[in-house]
Formats: structure tokens, C-alpha cells, sequence
């Protein structure tokens, strides 16, 4: 991917209280080589409560919900070529050339269509070909056993791409579902807020941008 990295894990309020586990939303924040902006955004978790040898299983997000602003994202998949707008599903709907440029949400971590599994549940209007994901959706693994289990201490939830002129400040609520692997009882902690850009993802991009002048 040809992009320019400007700030990365910038840490978002919760709505509810962190749970063992589950932490919270962060975002990772790249300036992509067409000039548009890719946020990914991630899912946290420590190792508070995880037995021995067991590890953190991500399930599902469900009831999103925008609290301000507008996600104004954009689609590069091939449902664009047709008239349509895109959709939120990638995989085998993206090449790999242009999934970085693409906005989609993921169940299991990934992008690829090899292991993608991910299902948009019934919330997504018109299959969530839209520019903002609609109040309520959510999105599942529909193929348990692919790569939704937890590492590095955080799971990718979404990646969304904006054009520069449309980055402005975007907030919603998301919950999640996870369970620890060895067991089937879930573990929902409840709405957590993640917010693009963050405040600090905006300062760090103000100052690379001042130290490019700089240097200049």
C-alpha cells in the first residue's frame, strides 16, 4: 500500500465501564496515496480473566449507532463499476489491489475472500451500500473456526476510508460480542463510542504536516 502513516492507536471514550477483557475502540489513521484518509478500527482487549492457555474469541458487533456527525464513507469494490455505491462487504467483492481503498467491516480480522466469512446481519439497508453503516447494523463470523481469534491484544473491527475534503469528526456506538475459546458461554460488555478522527490522530496530523514544511 502506498500510503503515508500519520497517527496510530488513538484511544476513544467508552459509553459503558470496560469489562475484563474488552477495554475499548482504537483507530489507526493513514493517509492513502489518492489523497484519502483510511481509519482501521479496532476492538482491545487485555488478558484480565483469560485462563491459562485460552485465548479472547470475537463474535459479533451489533447495534450501531451513529451519535454525531457523518461517517462519509467511500467504496472501491466492484460494486461501484455497476452505478451502485459499494458495499460493506469485501472480500471476493474488492481485488486486492484497491482493499485498501475500499471501506468494509470484518468478523474475523480480515479483508481477504480466502477465510473472509464475515455476514452483514438484517440492520444493513440494501445490503449497508451506503456511505454511513444504518442504526442497528451489525456483523457477524458466518464461518466459525476463521481467524476471529484476538491477537496482539486487539481485533480489527472495520476499516473506513474517507476523502480529505469529508474527514470531519465522526462518532457512534458500537457493542461487541466475544467469549474465551475453550468455552460457548458470550461476553457482551455493552455500547462502546469510537470517534473518527480522534483528537489526537488530528494533532499528530497537524504536526507532521508542520514538520514537512519544516524541513522544507
Amino acid at each position: 500500500m502506498n500510503a503515508f502513516f500519520v497517527s496510530s492507536v488513538a484511544v476513544f471514550a467508552a459509553a459503558s465501564t470496560a469489562t475484563a477483557g474488552f477495554t475499548g475502540f482504537s483507530a489507526d489513521r493513514v493517509v492513502l496515496s489518492n489523497g484519502n484518509i483510511q481509519y482501521k478500527v479496532y476492538a482491545n482487549f487485555n488478558d484480565v480473566g483469560l485462563p491459562a492457555g485460552q485465548s479472547w474469541v470475537f463474535l459479533n458487533a451489533y447495534s450501531h449507532a451513529t451519535v454525531s456527525g457523518t461517517m462519509n464513507a467511500v467504496h472501491q469494490d466492484f460494486f461501484v463499476q455497476d452505478g451502485e455505491v459499494g458495499t460493506w462487504q469485501a472480500g471476493s467483492s474488492v481485488s486486492a489491489a484497491d482493499r485498501d481503498f475500499d471501506s468494509w467491516v470484518t468478523a474475523s480480522g480480515l479483508a481477504t475472500s480466502s477465510g473472509w466469512g464475515t455476514a452483514l446481519d438484517p440492520g444493513f439497508t440494501s445490503g449497508g451500500t451506503v456511505g454511513d453503516i444504518n442504526n442497528g447494523a451489525g456483523w457477524y463470523d458466518a464461518t466459525p473456526g476463521t481467524a476471529n481469534t484476538v491477537t496482539g491484544g486487539r481485533m480489527l473491527m472495520m476499516q473506513i476510508v474517507r476523502t480529505l475534503a469529508n474527514d470531519s469528526v465522526y462518532t457512534a456506538n458500537l457493542s461487541i460480542t466475544y467469549k474465551v475459546s475453550n468455552t460457548s458461554t458470550p461476553i457482551q460488555p455493552g455500547a462502546f463510542q469510537y470517534t473518527i478522527p480522534a483528537p489526537g490522530a488530528v494533532a499528530l496530523a497537524g504536526l507532521a504536516g508542520l514538520a514537512g514544511r519544516r524541513r522544507r
